[in-house]
């Protein structure tokens, strides 16, 4: 498990010593993934952003071992908050294995390692060098991480017509499609519909996303979450 504390709960797992035990684990949630094998000369594209990167992980073994190539490009603000690069680790660990098959490229917000900025730079140079017919061709693009990000990578992409998938980390309550605490706004033929990260996604087409009505359900229990960190006497 990799675990950001960012709220109540996930500061106090990450305070949790040996021995001590969730009492439960609901999940997975929603849909599987859809992978399927792409033509020799493509590419699938992740970009993950900090915490994006363990959900990825999964995915793009899978897509490896299907025999497709995999471009994996891992966004951090920072060298030091970078993890799973390091020798023995998992996205090492996967390159020594696949080789040619995968390639990594970093990129860190204040350029102390790799590319200095944003996944979506990294992405652009792709995405022109597809449009102009020079290397692999995008086959795909899966973008996980901070809701930002996935909306720039998404954007980005559109304009392009490669098809981009965005793995949904909404807050989810009841995770039946009940509450709606997750519920994605999305248009479909024109028409505005409601789906559910918890039972439709958490993966759904990026380009069908109302961004501009989604990105601001994530501030929905701010007041909650900030009266809880005073109940508990917790800081960030």
């Amino acid at each position: 498990l990799v675990i950001q504390g960012m709220g109540t709960s996930s500061i106090l797992m990450n305070k949790m010593e040996v021995g001590e035990a969730f009492a439960g684990i609901a999940g997975p949630l929603g849909l599987p993934s859809h992978v399927e094998k792409h033509s020799d000369d493509s590419t699938v594209v992740f970009t993950a952003g900090g915490l994006g990167l363990p959900p990825v992980y999964p995915i793009a073994r899978k897509h490896l071992e299907l025999g497709n190539h995999v471009t994996l490009i891992a966004g951090f603000r920072s060298e030091n908050l970078m993890f799973w690069v390091g020798e023995g680790e998992r996205v090492t660990e996967l390159k020594q294995k696949y080789g040619d098959l995968l390639d990594v490229v970093y990129a860190t917000n204040d350029g102390t390692l790799g590319y200095k900025g944003f996944v979506t730079g990294p992405l652009e140079e792709m995405l022109e060098a597809n449009k102009a017919g020079k290397g692999r061709r995008l086959a795909e693009i899966v973008t996980i991480g901070p809701p930002f990000m996935m909306r720039a990578v998404s954007d980005l992409s559109k304009p392009y017509g490669v098809k981009c998938v965005a793995s949904l980390n909404s807050i989810m309550v009841d995770a039946t499609g009940m509450c709606g605490a997750c519920m994605v706004p999305v248009e479909i033929e024109g028409k505005p519909v409601r789906k559910h990260a918890c039972i439709d996604g958490p993966e759904l087409d990026s380009h069908i996303i109302d961004w501009d009505k989604f990105l601001p359900r994530f501030n929905l229990f701010k007041s909650q979450e900030k009266n809880s960190m005073d109940r508990h006497q917790l800081v960030k």
